[in-house]
């Protein structure tokens, strides 16, 4: 992705998201890092569903994408890459 595709891609997501959502995904991101020593760029939920998929999570992973799929179906695969 080149400089002008990169910044179009950001001034698009501030367009599309709040400062609260922006600030939760923050949150989100952080968590994954402190938490599951995961990448800085990707959510708990994303990390959770590819440990998932590879058959890795364990029973508190699994726990929480079953509460996650309450608020949105699959939530924990849809969000895997994004």
């Amino acid at each position: 992705m080149n400089r002008e595709e990169l910044i179009t891609k950001f001034e698009t997501d501030m367009e599309k998201r709040s400062r609260l959502l922006r600030f939760l995904l923050v949150l989100d991101q952080m968590g994954n890092v402190l938490l599951w020593n995961g990448s800085q760029d990707e959510t708990i939920s994303s990390h959770v569903g590819r440990r998932i998929k590879t058959g890795k999570a364990n029973r508190f992973e699994k726990l929480l994408c079953k509460f996650l799929r309450m608020l949105e179906s699959e939530h924990c695969m849809k969000s895997i890459g994004e």
